[in-house]
């Protein structure tokens, strides 16, 4: 596909969600488990130019794709302008097939900033418009963002920056409503970016806070933006996805219910795929802090998910607890 903004907004009219980065959480195997429940776009976790250009073997692993998994945008990440270009001819030599290159201006996260990589990119604008044309330039694909509301809360200057990125010639922008300093903490405050859609005409992604579809009707109905990045709302709950989809086609709720058994078929499909992607000693080691999340929302879940986050040693381990406590649901049914 020769994707396009307008394509993107035609995309985003049918469906409202889209599978944020995450580090250690976006393999291939947990984006093709998302995308049966049918999200927009998917994107990759971060990759490191560096670890691309000197060859890094679990870097590498990161670009895993089978071509089938939808609208792919594989996210790099890295501090220099010309190890950026170095890193996509890597990507470009390797046929990887991808739709978007993405560019994490956003990780807030010290590792990356220390070398003017992630969010360090919003502090000199000039030099992030001098990198962004370049790349650009030197992408086959067309190529997106994913910013945060400024550095800092006394340099909020999301409005500056993506009228810059739309210049640039970048066709997709997502926004972390928070600031680079901020992190993670306290609240994403989706009113500084109400007037984004006044300012650029290329489509426009809120991140921050979506654990719920309420969330995503406020989100949308301050800021009107195209779709929503749904990150640790998603983890374990698939069907958040669903459920924001059939809101805004139907203007209704949709009634869905997520039961212990439906839970374990998915947690199981993930578990087994990510094994044969990962190897089982690091796929266990991913599971004891994602699988727990497939259970959070039920009551009787705090034993089970301090059990598999402490205790899982391989696969049959996961499947021995997770019987447990099936027979225990099932034995409380009777």
């Amino acid at each position: 596909m020769n994707l396009t903004k307008e394509k993107l907004f035609e995309i985003f009219k049918e469906k409202k969600v889209v599978l944020a980065p995450m580090a250690g959480i976006t393999s291939f195997s947990y984006r093709k488990l998302m995308q049966k429940f049918d999200v927009a776009l998917s994107y990759t976790e971060m990759i490191s130019d560096c670890g691309l250009i000197y060859g890094n073997e679990e870097t590498f692993e990161l670009l895993k794709t089978d071509g089938k998994e939808g609208l792919l945008a594989l996210q790099i990440f890295g501090g220099d302008k010309n190890n950026l270009i170095k890193a996509i001819k890597i990507i470009e030599e390797s046929n990887i097939k991808y739709d978007i290159l993405d560019l994490n201006l956003a990780c807030p996260v010290y590792k990356v900033v220390r070398n003017n990589g992630g969010s360090s990119w919003l502090k000199d604008l000039s030099k992030l418009e001098e990198m962004l044309k370049a790349v650009v330039s030197a992408s086959k694909k067309p190529v997106s963002c994913k910013i945060r509301l400024g550095w800092d809360e006394s340099h909020i200057n999301v409005e500056e920056v993506v009228k810059i990125i739309e210049n640039c010639g970048v066709i997709l922008v997502a926004i972390h409503a928070r600031s680079a300093k901020q992190g993670y903490s306290g609240v994403a405050d989706y009113e500084k970016l109400k007037n984004i859609k006044d300012i650029i005409s290329i489509p426009f992604i809120i991140s921050g806070d979506i654990f719920k579809l309420e969330d995503v009707i406020q989100a949308l109905k301050i800021t009107r933006a195209d779709a929503v990045m749904i990150a640790r709302g998603g983890i374990g709950n698939p069907k958040l996805i669903e459920e924001i989809n059939y809101y805004f086609k139907n203007n209704e709720v949709l009634q869905s219910y997520r039961d212990f058994s439906t839970q374990k078929e998915l947690l199981v499909e993930f578990s087994k795929a990510l094994i044969e992607e990962k190897g089982e000693k690091r796929a266990i080691s991913m599971l004891r802090g994602i699988a727990p999340k497939f259970f959070s929302s039920f009551p009787f879940s705090k034993e089970l998910r301090t059990r598999i986050s402490t205790s899982i040693k391989s696969y049959n381990d996961l499947e021995n607890i997770l019987k447990e406590f099936e027979n225990i649901q099932n034995s409380k049914k009777m």
